[in-house]
């Protein structure tokens, strides 16, 4: 791996928390979202469906800024700011009939305000910063770990929140169909519970992403932390490869672990390691400005099913596929909750 000398925006405040007397706020948010936290089936790309909570992954919940309510044919339905409905839904795979998307409660705008006021005071970061509109909740922790692979299993794999692509005569451009996100606005992240590591990787453009890596770099996500991704690091740019030459390329990020208990756990992965992280848990809080929204039955918390409603509401029917997998969907959730696997 080649010596570099690119910057590196992203970071973390290990003690945001406690240096802004947060505690009560997020206190507050983490009860109410974790109280009502709701169970999704998710197909990950090219994989079968599972249930979130028993995966090897983040189990996921989204809730966003209320923007309208209205009734439509006796039930009421909410348009509500989202996540995820860009490039990275085909990723995650989550159901349509499991597609929870809640407003915010009084309490967590509270939080989401502070946090929103506070960075936006950094003068190097008030040009990134802007409303947030979403915040996923996130719980990580070790259920579905192989014994001997807990350390080196990742919980997210290396993406980019934003995702760019070439035009031959705009240059290098952020498609809105895309991306859900607001271009060049920051994800802050709170972090509760046991400590994560994520990785960043900078690769260059125009190549494929795993076979050339100019550099990686890793940041420890500690309980009552807030970690900056900032936005011109997924940007393609000229960077320093450390020769005094330049090439284009952008970071992404992702590799996200539990940090390991075991104190003998150094290159190699051993049972002991499972066996010391059994019981961690740690929940993400990741604010976001996003563009897109959502009409959502607020008796159900997802979007209209049926294709009757739908069409009242101008929505595209569902496809046989999306009907298929809710289908798959009820019957694992019935399993589920009668047998608790």
């Amino acid at each position: 791996m080649r010596r570099n000398k690119s910057r590196l925006l992203s970071g973390v405040n290990n003690s945001f928390i406690t240096d802004n007397n947060l505690h009560d706020l997020v206190s507050t948010f983490m009860f109410e979202a974790v109280s009502n936290f709701k169970v999704t089936v998710d197909f990950p790309l090219n994989n079968g469906g599972i249930i979130s909570t028993m995966r090897p992954a983040r189990a996921r919940n989204n809730y966003g800024l209320k923007l309208d309510e209205f009734h439509r044919n006796g039930t009421l339905y909410k348009e509500i700011v989202s996540y995820g409905t860009g490039s990275g839904a085909t990723s995650v795979g989550t159901t349509s009939i499991t597609n929870y998307l809640m407003s915010f409660t009084a309490q967590m705008n509270d939080l989401r305000n502070q946090v929103f006021s506070i960075l936006h005071n950094y003068q190097y970061l008030a040009p990134f910063v802007k409303e947030f509109s979403h915040c996923q909740i996130s719980i990580n922790g070790n259920k579905g770990l192989e014994r001997n692979k807990t350390c080196n299993t990742t919980q997210t794999g290396m993406h980019c929140d934003t995702v760019y692509s070439f035009h031959k005569t705009h240059g290098i451009v952020c498609p809105l169909n895309i991306n859900s996100q607001a271009t060049n606005s920051i994800v802050a992240i709170i972090t509760v519970g046991h400590s994560r590591v994520i990785t960043f990787e900078r690769v260059a453009c125009n190549s494929d992403p795993g076979n050339n890596i100019l550099e990686r770099r890793y940041f420890i996500l500690s309980h009552g932390s807030l970690f900056i991704l900032h936005p011109l690091d997924e940007r393609p740019a000229l960077r320093d490869r450390g020769s005094g030459s330049y090439t284009l390329s952008y970071w992404r990020h992702g590799g996200v672990r539990l940090l390991c208990n075991n104190p003998e756990c150094k290159e190699k992965c051993t049972e002991a390691c499972h066996d010391a992280n059994e019981y961690a848990c740690s929940f993400s809080l990741a604010f976001r400005t996003c563009v897109h929204k959502r009409v959502i039955d607020a008796s159900t918390n997802v979007d209209p099913i049926s294709d009757e409603d739908r069409s009242h509401l101008h929505l595209s029917p569902l496809t046989d596929l999306q009907k298929e997998k809710n289908e798959i969907s009820l019957h694992m959730l019935h399993e589920y909750n009668t047998n608790g696997d």
